[in-house]
Protein backbone atom coordinates (compact mmCIF):
# COMPACT_ATOMS: atom_id res chain seq x y z
CA UNK A 1 0.00 0.00 0.00
CA UNK A 2 1.14 3.57 -0.67
CA UNK A 3 0.88 6.16 2.10
CA UNK A 4 0.87 9.90 1.39
CA UNK A 5 2.72 12.24 3.73
CA UNK A 6 2.86 16.05 3.82
CA UNK A 7 4.28 18.61 6.23
CA UNK A 8 1.94 20.91 8.12
CA UNK A 9 2.80 23.83 5.83
CA UNK A 10 0.46 22.06 3.39
CA UNK A 11 -2.44 23.79 5.19
CA UNK A 12 -4.12 20.43 5.74
CA UNK A 13 -5.46 21.02 9.24
CA UNK A 14 -7.16 18.03 10.98
CA UNK A 15 -10.64 19.40 10.28
CA UNK A 16 -9.86 19.53 6.55
CA UNK A 17 -8.45 15.99 6.61
CA UNK A 18 -11.60 14.74 8.35
CA UNK A 19 -14.08 16.68 6.21
CA UNK A 20 -12.49 15.54 2.95
CA UNK A 21 -11.83 12.01 4.28
CA UNK A 22 -8.21 12.17 3.20
CA UNK A 23 -5.75 9.36 3.83
CA UNK A 24 -2.82 11.74 4.33
CA UNK A 25 -0.45 11.82 7.29
CA UNK A 26 0.62 15.36 8.19
CA UNK A 27 3.90 15.91 10.03
CA UNK A 28 4.10 18.99 12.22
CA UNK A 29 6.40 21.93 11.67
CA UNK A 30 6.90 23.53 15.09
CA UNK A 31 5.75 27.01 16.17
CA UNK A 32 6.04 29.00 19.40
CA UNK A 33 5.01 32.47 20.59
CA UNK A 34 7.03 34.00 23.43
CA UNK A 35 8.41 30.50 24.20
CA UNK A 36 4.93 28.94 24.36
CA UNK A 37 4.68 26.04 21.91
CA UNK A 38 1.41 25.41 20.08
CA UNK A 39 0.24 22.10 18.66
CA UNK A 40 -1.45 23.44 15.53
CA UNK A 41 -2.47 19.96 14.41
CA UNK A 42 -4.06 18.71 17.61
CA UNK A 43 -7.60 17.50 16.91
CA UNK A 44 -9.07 20.00 19.37
CA UNK A 45 -7.05 23.00 18.18
CA UNK A 46 -9.27 26.01 17.34
CA UNK A 47 -7.78 27.25 14.06
CA UNK A 48 -10.11 30.21 13.56
CA UNK A 49 -9.61 31.52 17.09
CA UNK A 50 -5.84 31.17 16.82
CA UNK A 51 -5.81 33.03 13.47
CA UNK A 52 -6.77 36.28 15.20
CA UNK A 53 -4.46 35.76 18.20
CA UNK A 54 -1.51 34.79 16.04
CA UNK A 55 -1.52 37.65 13.56
CA UNK A 56 -2.14 40.16 16.32
CA UNK A 57 0.97 38.75 18.03
CA UNK A 58 2.94 39.16 14.80
CA UNK A 59 1.68 42.70 14.44
CA UNK A 60 2.79 43.49 17.98
CA UNK A 61 6.26 42.09 17.17
CA UNK A 62 6.06 39.31 19.71
CA UNK A 63 8.83 36.72 19.57
CA UNK A 64 7.70 33.96 17.21
CA UNK A 65 9.78 30.95 16.23
CA UNK A 66 9.20 28.23 13.66
CA UNK A 67 11.43 25.18 13.30
CA UNK A 68 11.92 22.42 10.77
CA UNK A 69 10.83 18.83 10.94
CA UNK A 70 14.07 17.02 11.79
CA UNK A 71 15.40 14.02 9.84
CA UNK A 72 14.83 11.97 13.00
CA UNK A 73 11.14 12.88 13.11
CA UNK A 74 10.77 11.90 9.46
CA UNK A 75 12.61 8.61 10.04
CA UNK A 76 10.38 7.71 12.99
CA UNK A 77 7.19 8.45 11.02
CA UNK A 78 8.44 6.67 7.88
CA UNK A 79 9.55 3.55 9.76
CA UNK A 80 6.10 3.13 11.29
CA UNK A 81 4.59 2.74 7.80
CA UNK A 82 7.49 0.86 6.21
CA UNK A 83 7.31 -1.80 8.91
CA UNK A 84 3.65 -2.29 8.00
CA UNK A 85 4.77 -3.10 4.46
CA UNK A 86 3.82 0.26 2.96
CA UNK A 87 5.62 2.60 0.55
CA UNK A 88 5.70 6.35 1.18
CA UNK A 89 5.33 9.39 -1.05
CA UNK A 90 6.07 12.52 0.96
CA UNK A 91 5.42 16.14 -0.08
CA UNK A 92 7.38 19.01 1.44
CA UNK A 93 7.26 22.78 1.15
CA UNK A 94 9.56 24.33 -1.47
CA UNK A 95 13.20 23.53 -0.94
CA UNK A 96 14.12 27.08 -1.98
CA UNK A 97 12.40 28.58 1.07
CA UNK A 98 12.89 25.91 3.74
CA UNK A 99 15.26 23.16 4.83
CA UNK A 100 12.36 20.74 5.41
CA UNK A 101 12.91 19.15 2.01
CA UNK A 102 16.54 18.40 2.87
CA UNK A 103 15.47 16.83 6.19
CA UNK A 104 12.99 14.60 4.37
CA UNK A 105 15.63 13.57 1.81
CA UNK A 106 18.10 12.61 4.54
CA UNK A 107 15.42 10.44 6.12
CA UNK A 108 14.50 8.94 2.72
CA UNK A 109 18.10 7.95 2.02
CA UNK A 110 18.55 6.33 5.42
CA UNK A 111 15.26 4.42 5.18
CA UNK A 112 15.93 3.24 1.62
CA UNK A 113 19.40 2.11 2.60
CA UNK A 114 18.06 0.13 5.55
CA UNK A 115 14.89 -1.30 3.99
CA UNK A 116 15.71 -1.33 0.28
CA UNK A 117 15.41 1.15 -2.57
CA UNK A 118 11.99 2.39 -3.59
CA UNK A 119 10.41 2.48 -0.14
CA UNK A 120 10.28 6.28 0.22
CA UNK A 121 10.09 9.06 -2.37
CA UNK A 122 10.12 12.81 -1.69
CA UNK A 123 8.38 15.48 -3.78
CA UNK A 124 9.52 19.09 -3.57
CA UNK A 125 6.14 20.79 -3.99
CA UNK A 126 7.94 23.97 -5.15
CA UNK A 127 5.43 25.96 -3.06
CA UNK A 128 3.77 26.14 0.36
CA UNK A 129 0.28 26.32 1.84
CA UNK A 130 -2.51 24.76 -0.18
CA UNK A 131 -0.17 24.59 -3.18
CA UNK A 132 1.46 21.66 -1.40
CA UNK A 133 -1.89 20.52 -0.03
CA UNK A 134 -3.43 20.36 -3.53
CA UNK A 135 -0.67 18.03 -4.64
CA UNK A 136 -1.02 15.75 -1.64
CA UNK A 137 -4.82 15.60 -2.04
CA UNK A 138 -4.49 14.63 -5.69
CA UNK A 139 -1.86 11.98 -4.89
CA UNK A 140 -4.14 10.43 -2.26
CA UNK A 141 -6.90 10.23 -4.87
CA UNK A 142 -4.59 8.54 -7.37
CA UNK A 143 -3.58 5.98 -4.74
CA UNK A 144 -7.25 5.08 -4.26
CA UNK A 145 -7.53 4.66 -8.03
CA UNK A 146 -4.75 2.07 -7.95
CA UNK A 147 -1.83 4.03 -9.42
CA UNK A 148 1.49 2.22 -9.09
CA UNK A 149 4.25 3.80 -6.97
CA UNK A 150 6.44 4.51 -10.00
CA UNK A 151 3.60 6.02 -12.04
CA UNK A 152 2.41 8.03 -9.03
CA UNK A 153 5.84 9.63 -8.57
CA UNK A 154 6.10 10.50 -12.26
CA UNK A 155 2.59 11.97 -12.29
CA UNK A 156 3.19 14.09 -9.17
CA UNK A 157 6.53 15.39 -10.46
CA UNK A 158 4.74 16.54 -13.61
CA UNK A 159 1.62 17.88 -11.91
CA UNK A 160 3.44 20.17 -9.47
CA UNK A 161 4.44 22.47 -12.34
CA UNK A 162 0.75 23.14 -13.05
CA UNK A 163 -0.15 24.15 -9.49
CA UNK A 164 -0.35 27.94 -9.18
CA UNK A 165 0.25 29.74 -5.89
CA UNK A 166 -0.57 33.44 -6.24
CA UNK A 167 -0.64 35.82 -3.31
CA UNK A 168 -0.36 39.38 -2.10
CA UNK A 169 1.04 40.66 1.19
CA UNK A 170 0.04 43.66 3.26
CA UNK A 171 3.60 44.43 4.34
CA UNK A 172 6.71 43.25 2.51
CA UNK A 173 8.85 43.49 5.67
CA UNK A 174 7.99 39.95 6.77
CA UNK A 175 9.37 38.45 3.57
CA UNK A 176 12.49 40.62 3.85
CA UNK A 177 13.16 39.65 7.48
CA UNK A 178 13.21 35.96 6.56
CA UNK A 179 15.26 36.42 3.39
CA UNK A 180 12.42 35.48 1.03
CA UNK A 181 12.56 38.86 -0.77
CA UNK A 182 15.57 41.11 -1.32
CA UNK A 183 15.96 44.40 0.55
CA UNK A 184 16.43 46.19 -2.78
CA UNK A 185 13.05 45.05 -4.09
CA UNK A 186 11.41 45.87 -0.75
CA UNK A 187 12.82 49.40 -0.76
CA UNK A 188 11.50 49.97 -4.28
CA UNK A 189 8.04 48.71 -3.29
CA UNK A 190 7.91 50.79 -0.10
CA UNK A 191 8.95 53.99 -1.88
CA UNK A 192 6.18 53.62 -4.45
CA UNK A 193 3.58 52.70 -1.79
CA UNK A 194 2.28 49.76 -3.82
CA UNK A 195 1.04 46.24 -3.13
CA UNK A 196 2.98 43.39 -4.68
CA UNK A 197 1.70 40.22 -6.28
CA UNK A 198 3.87 37.17 -5.81
CA UNK A 199 3.91 33.57 -7.00
CA UNK A 200 5.92 30.41 -6.67
CA UNK A 201 8.76 30.04 -9.14
CA UNK A 202 10.23 27.12 -11.06
CA UNK A 203 13.28 27.47 -8.79
CA UNK A 204 11.15 26.58 -5.74
CA UNK A 205 11.29 30.14 -4.49
CA UNK A 206 9.02 33.19 -4.31
CA UNK A 207 8.89 35.25 -7.50
CA UNK A 208 7.66 38.78 -8.20
CA UNK A 209 4.48 38.69 -10.32
CA UNK A 210 3.19 42.25 -10.51
CA UNK A 211 2.03 45.31 -8.60
CA UNK A 212 -1.20 47.07 -7.72
CA UNK A 213 -2.06 50.38 -6.08
CA UNK A 214 -3.98 49.57 -2.92
CA UNK A 215 -5.44 46.38 -1.48
CA UNK A 216 -8.69 46.42 -3.47
CA UNK A 217 -6.78 46.60 -6.74
CA UNK A 218 -4.46 43.83 -5.54
CA UNK A 219 -7.47 41.59 -4.89
CA UNK A 220 -8.91 42.38 -8.32
CA UNK A 221 -5.56 41.65 -9.92
CA UNK A 222 -5.34 38.31 -8.10
CA UNK A 223 -8.78 37.40 -9.46
CA UNK A 224 -7.74 38.38 -13.01
CA UNK A 225 -4.62 36.23 -12.79
CA UNK A 226 -6.62 33.21 -11.64
CA UNK A 227 -9.32 33.59 -14.29
CA UNK A 228 -6.65 33.98 -16.97
CA UNK A 229 -4.54 31.02 -15.88
CA UNK A 230 -7.01 28.48 -14.49
CA UNK A 231 -7.76 25.13 -16.13
CA UNK A 232 -11.40 23.94 -16.20
CA UNK A 233 -12.69 26.61 -13.81
CA UNK A 234 -16.00 24.81 -13.27
CA UNK A 235 -14.43 21.43 -12.52
CA UNK A 236 -11.89 22.14 -9.79
CA UNK A 237 -11.79 23.51 -6.27
CA UNK A 238 -9.96 26.82 -5.89
CA UNK A 239 -8.53 27.37 -2.43
CA UNK A 240 -8.24 30.84 -0.87
CA UNK A 241 -6.31 31.26 2.37
CA UNK A 242 -5.93 34.39 4.44
CA UNK A 243 -3.99 35.83 7.37
CA UNK A 244 -6.85 37.20 9.51
CA UNK A 245 -8.62 39.07 6.67
CA UNK A 246 -11.78 37.04 6.06
CA UNK A 247 -13.60 40.00 4.44
CA UNK A 248 -10.89 40.34 1.78
CA UNK A 249 -10.97 36.56 1.22
CA UNK A 250 -14.71 36.79 0.60
CA UNK A 251 -14.19 39.65 -1.86
CA UNK A 252 -11.76 37.52 -3.84
CA UNK A 253 -14.16 34.57 -3.72
CA UNK A 254 -17.01 36.73 -5.08
CA UNK A 255 -14.85 37.89 -7.99
CA UNK A 256 -13.88 34.32 -8.84
CA UNK A 257 -17.49 33.08 -8.69
CA UNK A 258 -18.58 35.93 -10.97
CA UNK A 259 -15.77 34.96 -13.32
CA UNK A 260 -17.04 31.39 -13.69
CA UNK A 261 -15.29 29.44 -10.93
CA UNK A 262 -17.86 27.10 -9.46
CA UNK A 263 -16.22 25.81 -6.28
CA UNK A 264 -14.18 28.06 -3.96
CA UNK A 265 -13.10 27.19 -0.42
CA UNK A 266 -11.76 29.71 2.09
CA UNK A 267 -9.42 28.59 4.88
CA UNK A 268 -7.09 30.15 7.39
CA UNK A 269 -3.55 30.41 6.05
CA UNK A 270 -1.04 27.92 7.45
CA UNK A 271 0.49 29.61 10.49
CA UNK A 272 4.09 28.48 10.03
CA UNK A 273 4.53 29.95 6.56
CA UNK A 274 2.13 32.73 7.64
CA UNK A 275 4.90 33.99 9.92
CA UNK A 276 6.95 34.73 6.81
CA UNK A 277 4.30 36.66 4.87
CA UNK A 278 2.60 38.45 7.75
CA UNK A 279 -0.85 39.72 8.76
CA UNK A 280 -3.14 40.86 5.97
CA UNK A 281 -1.79 38.44 3.37
CA UNK A 282 -4.12 36.71 0.90
CA UNK A 283 -3.36 33.68 -1.26
CA UNK A 284 -5.08 31.57 -3.91
CA UNK A 285 -4.17 28.06 -5.11
CA UNK A 286 -5.41 26.19 -8.19
CA UNK A 287 -4.47 24.10 -11.23
CA UNK A 288 -3.37 26.17 -14.23
CA UNK A 289 -3.76 25.48 -17.93
CA UNK A 290 -0.04 25.56 -18.54
CA UNK A 291 3.07 24.74 -16.54
CA UNK A 292 4.50 27.90 -15.03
Amino acid sequence: MIKIFADSVSNLFPEIIRTKKLDIKVLKVHLSIENETFDLYDDNFDVKKFNKIYYEALDKKKEIHTSLISPGEYIEAFKEEIEKGNQILCFTMAQGISGTYQSACIARDMINEEYGEGKVAIIDSMTAGFGEGLQAIRAAKLVKEGKSFKDLIEDCERYKHYVRSDFTVDNIKYLVSTGRVSKTLAKFITLLNIKVLLKRSEESKIAFAGTAFGKINAIRQLARVVLNKIKKAKKQIVYITHCNIINDANKLKDLLIKGGVKDVEIHDYDFVSGAHIGPGSLAVFYEAQDAS
